[in-house]
């Protein structure tokens, strides 16, 4: 049985979730989600900048990714 999300994961909001879900599914996250998320998951340790300067997620931001998508 897969544990439930941690409170740090209950806590993001809908935009969060969405630029999660987007980064690691790889669609364009720059239409539905303002820049100002990006900073905030940066320094939440959720993002981070990949060696071409794309959006890739962090062992946290993975983390949260399946534990938003539990039976995945």
């Amino acid at each position: 049985m897969a544990k439930g999300p941690t409170p740090d994961i209950m806590t993001l909001t809908v935009r969060e979730r969405v630029l999660i879900f987007c980064i690691g599914s790889g669609t364009d996250w720059q239409r539905v989600v303002p820049s100002e998320v990006v900073t905030d998951m940066m320094v939440e340790g959720f993002i981070s900048r990949d060696a071409l300067g794309r959006l890739a997620l962090t062992a946290s931001g993975r983390t949260a990714l399946r534990a938003l998508l539990p039976r995945l």
